[in-house]
């Protein structure tokens, strides 16, 4: 495996150094998680707008605000991120993602009543720690990981949080910002000169008067106000990229420290006997979904299980529905994330035991199965295989799949209730289409069989070739502004912004690919 040493820039702030306050405090530990879901992405998210008063600001993460879109005085170049000026599927996305997020951390069960007590001068373990109304911060609060990288704090706060000029939040043993969590029943004052960490979950306003954020300021229904130079990193902790193996029947998890740059990936095979494991997507409650397509002579079927590769549970066995029965096994997932509380799963269908019946199908309630887009029959079908949803342009919430068959990417409008039509969105230059993944841009990438990957913008038109790994490659999927490409020669690709290419991991027999948040 090459040496990750080479990433696209990314700003990482480190904690100053303070001294320890002797006095501490504890709370039972909580396994309570709390997923953010796309909500990771940004380092400033509003209900009703953003507002900076400082050129010397610098981000971190995506920045936007839904559903009043505003953004006043931050520039491209103040963001390493995207910065969404107006309304976009994406921030309004983010903000279901971040009233999940929010409910799950006022859900956890209270370690430790805190009410009253300033959290200035105490050292605290990880747990949850609440307070009835209000909760300061004077001087400065210690977080002990005790050694565990997965540690977790939760701060159940009834009204507001306040904390005083040079306050800080420090970090130690093992300690990470990403598993700081501020639930904050109203909003949120973080003053002069402070080091802050953690992620900042208010459901009305965050006022940031300039110093140091080693997290996320996501306000539900309020604005997000930076009233001097303000730093904020919004770094994920750590990044998974799964890859199935079809021809072994294997899950392996190639995770990796965020930023890039700052360790080498470690890769762990996770299950096996998963025959003909092909299409992988990450879905709700941080699980991974497995399409196994029988092609191997295995099970046709969906599974899911955590990214231990523990746990596995049935999603849909084909043999329970005849529509299914008599078409091929699961190929291309992807989730439709829209309301709160549904998130549907969509599915294509390849060939498998000769059967030719293929298309795109979802799994929701009401009903367990339902078809979307029947495919034409063709004699040397290999059936569906990548899904996606568009996310930004003129065709924003489609659904797109790759056709095999005929070498081209369709389309399909929601709300997905009833079997439709697909309309042709992209008629790939190359006849051996397979992976599909879609850009924070918007931007659509397919990649095939041949090595090429060939990029459309948001309404179809071609952009032109964007890569060649030389390799036969198969599905695709992005960290961040990393295209990561499994084959089926065995070497993960990642694909730099620049056009570098490094290899990630190996997994003989690639195919499937999905980024998961731990």
């Amino acid at each position: 495996m090459l040496k990750i040493n080479s990433r696209t820039s990314l700003v990482w702030v480190l904690l100053t150094s303070v001294l320890l306050v002797a006095s501490s405090a504890s709370a039972k530990s909580n396994s309570t998680t709390i997923d953010l879901g796309s909500a990771t992405d940004f380092g400033l998210l509003a209900g009703s707008g953003i507002t900076n008063a400082s050129a010397g600001t610098r981000i971190t993460g995506d920045v936007g605000s839904s559903p009043t879109p505003a953004v006043t005085g931050l520039t491209a170049s103040q963001v390493h991120g995207t910065l969404y000026l107006s309304s976009n599927p994406a921030t309004a996305q983010a903000q279901i993602d971040l009233t999940t997020g929010y409910n799950q951390a006022a859900g956890a069960s209270c370690g430790q009543d805190l009410t009253g007590t300033d959290l200035g001068g105490l050292t605290l373990v990880p747990g949850v720690y609440c307070f009835s109304s209000s909760a300061l911060l004077t001087g400065t609060l210690t977080l002990d990981g005790q050694g565990d990288a997965s540690a977790q704090w939760v701060f159940q706060i009834g009204s507001t949080l306040t904390t005083a000029t040079n306050a800080t939040v420090s970090l130690i043993n093992g300690g990470a910002n990403c598993n700081v969590f501020w639930q904050i029943g109203s909003s949120a004052t973080i003053q002069t000169n402070n080091t802050f960490v953690g992620n900042i979950l208010a459901l009305t306003s965050i006022t940031l008067d300039g110093g140091i954020l080693n997290g996320r300021a996501l306000a539900r229904n309020g604005a997000v106000t930076i009233a001097s130079q303000e730093i904020v990193t919004a770094n994920p902790c750590h990044c998974n990229v799964m890859v199935s193996s079809s021809s072994a029947g294997t899950l392996t998890r190639i995770s990796f420290p965020l930023p890039y740059d700052s360790g080498e990936p470690t890769e762990t095979l996770i299950a096996t006997g998963l025959t003909s494991a092909e299409g992988l997507a990450c879905g709700p409650e941080r699980r991974l979904y497995v399409a196994q397509s029988g092609v191997y002579g295995g099970p046709r079927q969906i599974v899911s299980m955590d990214q231990n590769g523990q746990n596995q549970k049935m999603v849909v066995d084909f043999t329970q529905f005849p529509e299914l029965a008599s078409s091929g096994g699961p190929e291309g997932l992807s989730f439709q994330h829209g309301q709160l509380g549904r998130v549907p799963l969509f599915f294509s269908t390849t060939l498998a035991q000769g059967l030719s019946n293929t298309g795109v199908w979802k799994t929701s309630s009401p009903s367990p199965v339902q078809t979307v887009l029947p495919f034409h029959q063709h004699a040397h079908s290999n059936g569906g295989a990548a899904t996606a949803f568009l996310t930004t342009g003129p065709f924003a919430g489609n659904l797109l799949t790759v056709d095999a068959a005929n070498g081209e990417v369709v389309r399909v409008s929601p709300p997905f209730d009833d079997a439709q039509k697909g309309i042709k969105f992209i008629k790939t230059h190359k006849t051996d289409p397979v992976g599909l993944a879609i850009s924070k841009a918007g931007n659509v990438f397919v990649s095939n069989t041949d090595g090429t990957i060939e990029q459309y913008g948001p309404d179809g038109t071609s952009l032109g070739l964007y890569a060649n790994t030389g390799l036969h490659n198969r599905h695709i999927a992005f960290v961040g502004q990393i295209l990561v490409v499994a084959t089926e020669d065995g070497p993960v690709i990642e694909i730099l912004p620049d056009g570098r290419q490094e290899t990630l991991g190996t997994v003989v027999g690639g195919d499937g690919i999905a980024v998961c948040r731990p």
